[in-house]
């Protein structure tokens, strides 16, 4: 039998500080972020409009995924070919995506031509175009992907699992339908974009190797006139955690898809990072317990993941997973098993301090490129924290103790207090979940 070496003791956490980052605000309002960085000729700019999905009305939900696909049909005298073109020349792609609270432009291109680059951004967000002619084949592309979300059980998890959490706060809108969507005019998509784009609550991040002075400069002048509205989501208030079961049917299915959790700390209170290293330990990593539990040991599932999300002024805690439709009330047993455990008595500090590294060093390693290094940047700006916060996050992490895990699991992830949703065949699971309440069947 082959035998292998130990493997090497894990190596000292280096400090971590972030690149020095210069700050200016234009004329217009838009505040400017450059951010030195690396050796390779190309530079990564990004543009953060302060605006996403939770501002979407009920009747409105997906609005802002058509809007992030129209801004890549054309700007002033630029079509979508000629927009993609100016790009690709300057050795770049241009994304646009949409998150709860942010739409963002971004590229990377070659140093030499940042300038260039913040002038066609500056021009989609001046002058966009949204013609009429293109909403036909895009309302098409979204109602293929609806088809596709609707047709994934992790989707109608997450779906039901954010609507049992925020209820008709905007947090708790994620799956649109079709009739919605068929309603969608291009005047809609104009009075969207211009209700809440603005220059005041927008962020231009420069990252990489490029001229400050000249970038500076071209930002100063395409954007001297832009104007616009800023766009804010209230938080969702007086949120409480309960334990109620809700249920989404999918006959016939061979597994079921589970989404348990609850309201957590947000990354504004001082028990947020200390819950990352604990969601780290419970099920956030390959060798946490409940992945160890109900994966390595008992077979119920493949790659079941614990997470924190988090908004401005929210987070929350989730483990999802997919387990055989048979060992469905088992598995959530394991979980709860798992949750109540670490809350009643310590960890090893063995198995703390590799958690610790874990997570240190993943943190260490997400700033090795620009695109992290803004990453990180928007994270601060979003939550409204200092760059103190995102230096110390390596020494809050390794300075804690097993006691602060336990307090933490004891705190804030009580299994009682929990919301499970399971996506699955409610004929063949619904006996065996007879423990945890009165379940509620639903349609995200």
């Amino acid at each position: 039998m082959s035998s292998f070496p130990d493997p090497p003791a894990a190596g000292t956490i280096a400090p971590f500080s972030l690149p020095a980052a210069e700050r200016n605000t234009l004329d217009s309002g838009l505040s400017v972020i450059s951010i030195p960085s690396g050796s390779i000729p190309k530079v990564y700019l990004r543009l953060v409009l302060g605006f996403g999905m939770a501002s979407e009305n009920p009747s409105e939900i997906w609005l802002t995924q058509l809007l992030s696909d129209y801004l890549k049909e054309g700007a002033g005298d630029l079509d979508a070919v000629s927009i993609a073109n100016e790009v690709g020349k300057m050795g770049g792609h241009l994304n646009v995506t949409v998150d709860d609270t942010t739409t963002t432009i971004s590229a990377s291109v070659l140093s030499e031509f940042a300038p260039n680059l913040v002038r066609v951004l500056a021009k989609i967000v001046r002058e966009p175009l949204f013609p009429e002619s293109e909403l036909e084949r895009l309302i098409a592309d979204m109602l293929r992907r609806l088809d596709l979300a609707r047709s994934q059980p992790g989707m109608l998890a997450t779906g039901a699992f954010l609507q049992s959490l925020y209820g008709d706060h905007p947090y708790g809108r994620f799956l649109s339908t079709a009739d919605l969507i068929k309603q969608f005019t291009t005047a809609a998509v104009r009075a969207m974009f211009e209700g809440h784009a603005g220059p005041q609550d927008a962020k231009l991040y420069v990252a990489g190797q490029f001229d400050e002075a000249a970038v500076l400069d071209a930002a100063n002048d395409a954007f001297a006139d832009w104007g616009g509205n800023a766009g804010s989501v209230k938080p969702p208030q007086g949120v409480t955690n309960e334990r109620s079961l809700f249920l989404v049917n999918r006959p016939e299915a061979e597994q079921s898809t589970l989404s348990i959790g609850l309201h957590v700390p947000d990354p504004q209170q001082h028990d947020y990072v200390p819950l990352v290293v604990t969601n780290a330990l419970l099920g956030g990593s390959f060798y946490s317990r409940i992945t160890l539990n109900i994966r390595e040991d008992k077979g119920f599932t493949y790659s079941p993941r614990s997470q924190v999300f988090s908004y401005p002024g929210a987070a929350y805690w989730v483990e999802s997973a997919d387990v055989t439709t048979n060992v469905t009330a088992a598995s959530i047993h394991e979980i709860f098993f798992e949750i109540d455990r670490l809350g009643s008595e310590p960890a090893s500090s063995e198995e703390l301090e590799g958690i610790q590294q874990y997570v240190a060093g993943n943190y260490i390693l997400r700033h090795a490129t620009p695109g992290g290094i803004i990453d990180q940047l928007e994270f601060l700006e979003l939550h409204h924290l200092d760059e103190q916060w995102a230096i110390s996050y390596t020494d809050q992490v390794l300075a804690l103790t097993t006691d602060d895990i336990q307090r933490i699991a004891e705190q804030h992830l009580q299994s009682s207090d929990m919301r499970i949703v399971i996506v699955g065949d409610i004929t063949a699971i619904s006996e065996g979940l007879l423990q945890y309440g009165n379940a509620i069947e639903v349609h995200p």
